[in-house]
């Protein structure tokens, strides 16, 4: 592995899917309000950086995806990612109210039945919201998940830390397959 060096790659991917039938896009009352919990509220910071400016709302599952979503699979696939474990919620201005709030829907709500719950909410920064080469709408997941997972230590990535974002990725990949595999059962 001697020959192996720090490189950049360029790739390119095109993506054609179908969108299934969905009312026009809206900000629904309980986006507005679920927005407002995490971000502001709990002060909820960049789930990828930690940064607490410039901080937007993104949904997991796509909005205009989720009328053909499983929600049993949805609500199986965000408690493997679990985007809001200890370490995250740990940075939150109001910890323990975010830990509260969550815990809560879980208890009421075990499934999710919308696209706007919480727990399908993740706080990004803009540059991992929407920015090219950063953002989640601009990268593949994997990339993304990546990039979530190297440390940051000023701006620079070493090998050891890229090699060791791959096998972060490589493990939740794993772990995805076999939560799903041991909690879903097709229609």
């Amino acid at each position: 592995m001697n020959d192996v060096v720090t490189h950049f790659q360029r790739g390119t991917f095109e993506e054609r899917y179908w969108l299934p039938a969905h009312e026009k896009r809206r900000e629904s009352a309980l986006f507005k309000s679920n927005k407002k919990l995490l971000r502001d509220d709990c002060g909820a910071p960049c789930w990828i950086c930690g940064a607490t400016e410039d901080l937007e709302v993104h949904h997991v599952f796509e909005w205009a995806f989720w009328n053909a979503l499983d929600r049993r699979k949805v609500t199986d696939i965000l408690k493997a990612i679990e985007f809001y474990d200890s370490d995250y919620t740990a940075l939150a201005k109001d910890t323990d109210r975010l830990r509260q709030v969550l815990a809560e829907l879980g208890k009421k709500k075990p499934l999710l039945t919308s696209p706007d719950d919480a727990r399908n909410l993740v706080v990004l920064c803009r540059e991992h919201h929407r920015l090219k080469l950063t953002g989640i709408h601009t990268v593949s997941f994997p990339l993304w998940l990546a990039i979530a997972a190297v440390p940051i230590k000023d701006a620079v990535l070493t090998r050891e830390q890229l090699m060791l974002a791959v096998s972060r990725v490589s493990a939740l990949d794993q772990e995805l397959a076999a939560y799903s595999a041991n909690h879903y059962t097709p229609a």
